[in-house]
């Protein structure tokens, strides 16, 4: 190849790097929930005796994660919010979010709530989007301002089994402006309407994450869930 050639060769690579748009960078997730920072990374936790909440060393791969412990008795053990720079994080309405966290359960048995979108007080929607296990089925539902619960995703789940959810919410007090988005294990999932985003109402005065086991069936039951990978983000690329 001749200098000429060669000169020319650079000349075009350069005008094509010029010409294409860089990729856009990510900012860093608004919450790292890594177990490692123990129970204070969360806003606050709700797990009566003799019920637990506490970091353990994890298996399949996992370090060190958050262990739910639901015994017989005690309607729930949960975590409620999150905290950033050791304060709560508060949540705002006509935002996108994304959270997303690795979920183990010792029990797909009864019917219990693993993660819930709390609305704090509660106006018109005690829980916008909740997510239950039954009969070894993982369910999400959107509930409604006449408290009717909508089951638009479901999929089987398997005790012992880790899976990855990733879950988008846009905060609206309006149907036509709020949504939501799923991904699970990496894959985005389809609604039982057939969309990819679910049009719904998803901000009710002020809303939080819940984390843990909330007992629907009978409180004799016991659970226990083990949970990885927490982050929020703007993004669904912050938390997968």
């Amino acid at each position: 190849m001749s200098a000429r050639t060669r000169y020319a060769a650079a000349l075009l690579t350069g005008l094509l790097c010029l010409a294409l748009p860089a990729t856009p960078a990510h900012a860093a997730p608004l919450w790292d929930g890594d177990a490692a920072g123990g129970t204070g990374v969360f806003g606050s936790v709700e797990c009566d005796a003799p019920g637990s909440l506490v970091t353990a060393a994890g298996q399949d791969g996992h370090g060190t994660i958050f262990r739910y412990t639901k015994p017989s008795g005690p309607i729930r053990c949960e975590s409620r919010g999150i905290a950033v720079g050791g304060t709560r994080y508060a949540f705002a309405p006509d935002a996108t979010y994304w959270l997303g966290w690795e979920s183990q359960l010792s029990t797909v048995s009864g019917d219990f709530v693993i993660w819930q979108w709390k609305s704090y007080p509660n106006a018109q929607q005690n829980y916008p989007l909740i997510m239950t296990v039954k009969n070894g089925s993982v369910r999400l539902f959107h509930v409604d301002t006449d408290a009717a619960w909508h089951l638009i995703w479901s999929a089987p789940v398997a005790a012992g089994q880790w899976r990855r959810y990733a879950l988008g919410i846009r905060t609206s007090a309006s149907a036509a402006a709020g949504w939501v988005e799923l991904y699970a294990d990496g894959v985005r999932q389809t609604f039982a309407d057939g969309s990819t985003r679910y049009a719904a109402r998803t901000w009710d005065s002020a809303n939080e994450p819940k984390w843990g086991v909330y007992d629907r069936d009978t409180p004799e039951s016991s659970a226990v869930h083990r949970i990885d990978g927490l982050r929020v983000g703007t993004a669904y690329p912050d938390v997968d």
